[in-house]
Order: structure tokens, then C-alpha cells, then sequence
């Protein structure tokens, strides 16, 4: 049960589809649901008459398997009946109390669909428009602006057309890349530019500058995996990626972090890849320095920025400045929505650079087509089989494959085409991100202003090179209400209110412990992931460092993001006792909101096929002229924003393949 949810959000016209079918029980128990975690009050609509239960009946039918659509039916009918009384007739308080005894569940099964439906429910809640189509009416009551128009000289024509594909279609090339974000795109521009001829393939859709209106519902949903809904199976993190021609490097925050050097050597030693640590590697991280414009120009502090400066100087704790891939960034108000698509042109994303280079080489590209498998023949790779989302079907054969679909769908198109190395799927790092919520006096609205422009290496060695960073980003309601606690309606509208003055401190892990992508039966991936002693003790410790750095800033009240709102006041309370009843709640899955920005290992790149999936060159180990070029290659987590890395590997790989096809 764990595995189908959440339900997934993904951007269709209601009506398009024909609805799961709910029995009449069944239905009324969703809505109930619904209506508990968002009930009307103090003038607020209710979830279901915003339309919530409605838009995940939709999206349970455009997303979920046969099976899936099952277990989902019986879910509900095993909520409808409580102790022997139905849901539907029980009264607000004795339904919240229910809510809460799943989250409190000594089942992690029960812990995982309560915290399922209570982030898709109540991101709905904040993010859908109005009956009426206007603004979101629960957020425009606390100031929330809502999405900001596209920009007025934002170029209307795209400068990437990709091909149409009305029927099924058979074509060759030299390369087929699977993939188009920080990897991909990176691959496809250095194949293009050797005069190879290279196909993109591309699950997610076309989006540019004029697309980006800020639109916090369309972005989730055009933009991410899922619309922002994946997780491990057992909901213990959240995992964000992008989905659409670019990827993450459309999405992502521009912070631009070249592989530092003590992870280089300690994956050269590791894993017996000695480029990691010499010159070659580093030409391609100045490379793609070069290429995305990376600089320190660009970093005008947001009122989030300046909090945590606040508190980190107050301590005479380390800061410092973000290295950024922009040019001509505004650092203004808009710049708090980058993360759905940068509507001035200014990050430098691959459709700006490596992916715009492929096209001015001749590259075709192709979106909205899911690679099914790669084509072998004699052990080498002879191209892609790909379908798209009307269901067409694609055909690219090709001298060789570069797989750069990301840490989750790399490994399962690798398994899907027939590969069987023991390492492919193992190994999955994924940068945990956990936080405290400050509120202050002052306003701060953490929407607005640069989306990153400072962080902190205070605690990045708590013990063997592993630890945690600081960081803090803009926040939106959809994004708030994720990590949110709900303990009951009126309190977790009490909470959600606060975020015009609330300020964020993000705690980023650099996880020692792995999880693994299996695949589905229905071939797609699904991440299992634990958090081990060892990253809760670090996880602990950075909850601790930001609670003192929110402290020191002058927060008058510091939330924690556990399953039950734990909280407390500098000066009236202590961070001991804060500290001893996060303790108390657990740190792992359904009592601590987790979500993964980076994923990473998964397809790892080592000296022998009984440590790693791929050679020292990406190549696989099963098969040849199959080139893995994206973050599934890491030998573990980066400890710092990945996107540079990913890169410098993609263009160090995809110029070894190059070379070995010329």
C-alpha cells in the first residue's frame, strides 16, 4: 500500500479522463478526509469546495496502474469504518483525532499514507485557484501574492523545436540521449560539437522564459517528477527532480559548487577512478564553469539570506557567498520563483547553453517520449525504443546510448533493457533536507528575493567528512506545507499563517547511508531509503547548530518540522528541551519531514564490475557503447549542490565517447 502513494499531480483539463471508480462509501470517505485536514474555518473554504478531492481523483486515474487504483479503493474503505462507526459520521474533532492516530501509528504503513495524503491534500489546498479561477483564497489572506506574470521581453519563440511525432516514427543517428538535464544536456552538447550526430530523448515537455509565470500549482506540475510528489516507499523523504527539457537544471536554485577537493580524492581512493583527482577532471569542471557563466556577481541577500547572516555572524560561525550560474539575474522580487523556471532568461540551465549548442550542431530533440528500453545486439548498445505520451512509438537506432534519465530512472532503464549488474539500483545517496522554521517580528516574506545567495560550511565535518551544510531558499505555501506539521485544522492554520514573517534554515546531509531503486512491476522506479544512526546523529546535531543560528538572529518562536509540532521560545523555553522532545517524535519515517533536492549513486562509476555498475569512463560494465553521464554515476553523495559535478562527469564521459566513436 505504501508504494502507491502519494497520488501523484500531474497538469490534465478536468474531465479529460474518466474518473477512478469510487464507490459511494468510498467517496464520501475522501472527501471527509479532505475535509478534516481543511475544514471551513475562521471564512477559509473547505478542501472540497476548492475541489481538492476531485483533482486527486484525477490524478489517481491519469497515474496509478490497475493495481495501484486496487489498493487506493481499499484504503479508503478501510478509513471509512473506525472502530466500528463510520468516518463520514464522525464529528471534526473525533475525525482529527483518527488523522492523528495515523500519523502517531506504531505502523510505518499507516504513518506512510497518512503523511501521503496530508502533503498532497494540503499543497492542493494552498495552491488551486479559486472556483472562480481567481487567486488561491486561503493564501491571499495571509499576503501571498501569488504567480508573478511572465516577463514583458521574454522571448516568445523557443529557440529549441523539438520534432513532432504523429505517428511511429524510425530514426538513426550516431547517439540517442536519454535525458536532457544537467547530464544529458551536458553530453548531448559535447557529442553535437565533435560533429557527431546525436538524437535527445526527453520524457517531460518544452518549457521557456514565457512559459514561467510563477504559478506555484502549474510549476509543481509542468516542471518537477510527478508534479513534486515522488517519495521513497515509505513517504520517510520527499524527492524533487525536474521533468521537462532541461531537467533539474531548469528548477534548480544556480547554486553552482565545483566538487570539492577532499570528496575528489576520497572518491579516487574509494572507488579506484583516479580521474577524480587529477587534471582531467579539473579542465572539466573549468569547462563547465566556463560554460554556465558561474560567478559571485549575482548575490544580493533576500531577507531569508540576511536572517541567516544574522545569526551565522553572531556566532562567528562561517559564511559565505553562493557561486551562481546567471547572467543578467535581477536579484529582485521574482527571483524568490526560480525554482519554477527563471522567467528573465538568466540561469544559465542547458537549454541556455550545452542543449542550445547541440541544437546550433544539428541535434534533434525529442519531448514528452519515455525511454522504454535500449537495444542491444552482439553486447553492445544499437540504440532506444521510446513511446510517447499519446502513445506512439519511437524508434532511434544509433551507434551508441548515453543514459542520463537521473538517479531514479537511469538504473530502471538500465534493468528494463536487460542489464544485470549487482550495483545497478544500489548505493542511492540523497542529500536529506530537513530545517527549523523561525518566525520573527519583522516581515520577511520568504517568497520574495535572491533564491540563494548565501550558505554555510560551519558543520560539513562532523566526523570522516560527513556532515551538514546551511542553506536557505524561498518558500511558498505548497513547498511550506510539505514539511508543516498537522496536529488539527485550526493549528496548522495558525502555523501556515505565520509564513509572511517566518525565516527558514535548511539543513542539507551528506548522507554516509544508502537506499536502492528496484523497479516496479509496472517497470517504474521506486527508491528505498532508511536514514542510518550515524546521519540521524548529524541530522541532530545540524537541528541543534540551526536552531542557535535562528536563535541568534532573533526569532521569537523556532518550529521544528516533526510529525508533531514541536516548538519553543528563545528566552522562555530551551533548545535542550526542544531538542529532547524531537528526540521523543524520532527522526525517521512519518515523525521528520525529509526531502531530497539532489539524488545520486545509483549507476556508480568504479574500477571493478564488483564495486560499481560502470568503468572509470561511464561506459557500463554489462554493455558496451552504453555511456552513463548524470548523477547515478557519484561513488557517494557530493556533500555540496551536485549540478557542477554532474556535469564536469557528463562532459568528461561524453568526451571519452566521443573520441572512441571518431
Amino acid at each position: 500500500m505504501t508504494e502507491l502513494l502519494p497520488v501523484d499531480v500531474v497538469e490534465r483539463p478536468r474531465g479529460r479522463c474518466a474518473p477512478v471508480r469510487l464507490s459511494s462509501g468510498q467517496r464520501r470517505t475522501l472527501d471527509a478526509i479532505c475535509d478534516t485536514f481543511a475544514p471551513p474555518l475562521d471564512g477559509r473554504p473547505s478542501a472540497s469546495e476548492l475541489g481538492v478531492p476531485e483533482t486527486l481523483i484525477e490524478a489517481a486515474d491519469a497515474n496509478l496502474s490497475p493495481s495501484e487504483r486496487t489498493q487506493l479503493r481499499l484504503l479508503l474503505s478501510v478509513w471509512e469504518w473506525q472502530r466500528g462507526r463510520r468516518f463520514t459520521s464522525l464529528s471534526l474533532p473525533e475525525r482529527e483525532r483518527v488523522l492523528r492516530s495515523w500519523c502517531d501509528s506504531r505502523i510505518p504503513a499507516r504513518r506512510a499514507a497518512f503523511q501521503s495524503l496530508r502533503k498532497s491534500i494540503l499543497a492542493l489546498y494552498h495552491m488551486l485557484p479559486a472556483p472562480d479561477g481567481g487567486p488561491n483564497p486561503v493564501t491571499t489572506r495571509f499576503g501571498y501574492p501569488g504567480p508573478r506574470r511572465p516577463a514583458g521581453d521574454a522571448p516568445r519563440r523557443r529557440s529549441i523545436v523539438p520534432l513532432p511525432v504523429e505517428r511511429d516514427v524510425e530514426l538513426e543517428c550516431d547517439v540517442s540521449v536519454v535525458g536532457s538535464g544537467a547530464g544529458g544536456g551536458t553530453a548531448a552538447g559535447v557529442l553535437a560539437a565533435a560533429g557527431l550526430d546525436v538524437i535527445v530523448i526527453e520524457a517531460g515537455d518544452h518549457y521557456d522564459d514565457a512559459d514561467f509565470d510563477g504559478d506555484e500549482l502549474r510549476g509543481w506540475m509542468r516542471l518537477y517528477l510527478q508534479g513534486g510528489a515522488t517519495a521513497t516507499h515509505d513517504q520517510s523523504v520527499g524527492i524533487l527532480a525536474g521533468a521537462c527539457l532541461g531537467g533539474g537544471t531548469v528548477v534548480n536554485y544556480t547554486t553552482s559548487f565545483r566538487t570539492p577537493e577532499e570528496v575528489r580524492h576520497e572518491w579516487a581512493r574509494r572507488s579506484g577512478v583516479a580521474a577524480f583527482a587529477g587534471e582531467e577532471f579539473s579542465r572539466s569542471l573549468d569547462a563547465v564553469c566556463a560554460r554556465l557563466s558561474v560567478n559571485l556577481d549575482h548575490g544580493k541577500a533576500s531577507s531569508r539570506d540576511e536572517i541567516m547572516r544574522r545569526g551565522l555572524e553572531s556566532l562567528d560561525w562561517h559564511v559565505e557567498a553562493m557561486p551562481r550560474n546567471v547572467l543578467g539575474c535581477t536579484q529582485d522580487v521574482d527571483c524568490g520563483y526560480c525554482g519554477f523556471g527563471c522567467r528573465v532568461g538568466a540561469k544559465q540551465s542547458t537549454v541556455k547553453t550545452w542543449l542550445a549548442d547541440a541544437h546550433a550542431a544539428g541535434a534533434r530533440f525529442m519531448v514528452g517520449a519515455r525511454a522504454e528500453r535500449v537495444t542491444l545486439a552482439n553486447g553492445a548498445a544499437t540504440g532506444i525504443v521510446a513511446r510517447t505520451r499519446d502513445g506512439h512509438g519511437v524508434t532511434v537506432r544509433s551507434r551508441a546510448v548515453v543514459a542520463a534519465a537521473g538517479s531514479l530512472h537511469t538504473p530502471a532503464l538500465l534493468r528494463r533493457s536487460g542489464l544485470r549488474n549487482a550495483n545497478i539500483g544500489r548505493h542511492l545517496r540523497l542529500h536529506p533536507v530537513t530545517g527549523l522554521l523561525g518566525v520573527f517580528d519583522e516581515e520577511v516574506r520568504p517568497w520574495e528575493g535572491t533564491i540563494q545567495a548565501l550558505y554555510s560550511d560551519q558543520l560539513r565535518d562532523l566526523h570522516d567528512g560527513y556532515g551538514v551544510r546551511y542553506e536557505t531558499t524561498a518558500l511558498h505555501p505548497g513547498l511550506m506545507v510539505g514539511f508543516a506539521p498537522w496536529r488539527g485544522a485550526a493549528d496548522h492554520a495558525e502555523f501556515v499563517r505565520a509564513l509572511p514573517n517566518a525565516g527558514v534554515i535548511g539543513v542539507l546531509l551528506r548522507d554516509r547511508g544508502a537506499g536502492e531503486v528496484r523497479v516496479r512491476r509496472s517497470a517504474d522506479p521506486i527508491a528505498r531509503y532508511r536514514l542510518s544512526d550515524y546521519d540521524v546523529e548529524h541530522v541532530r546535531r545540524g537541528v541543534d547548530g540551526a536552531a542557535r543560528i535562528l536563535e541568534a538572529a532573533g526569532a521569537r518562536r523556532i518550529h521544528s518540522v516533526h510529525a508533531k509540532d514541536i516548538a519553543y521560545e528563545p528566552g522562555r523555553g530551551s533548545r535542550e528541551r526542544f531538542l529532547a522532545e524531537a528526540d521523543a517524535c524520532g527522526w525517521r519515517a512519518g515523525q521528520c519531514a525529509f526531502y531530497s533536492f539532489h539524488q545520486m549513486g545509483t549507476a556508480r562509476m568504479g574500477s571493478t564490475p564488483e564495486s560499481s555498475a560502470c568503468r572509470p569512463d561511464g561506459e557500463t560494465w554489462d554493455v558496451r557503447n552504453l555511456t552513463v553521464c548524470d548523477a547515478s554515476t557519484f561513488p557517494n553523495a557530493s556533500g555540496v549542490n551536485p549540478m557542477v559535478t554532474i556535469e564536469a562527469i557528463s562532459y568528461m564521459n561524453a568526451n571519452e565517447l566521443a573520441a572512441k566513436l571518431r
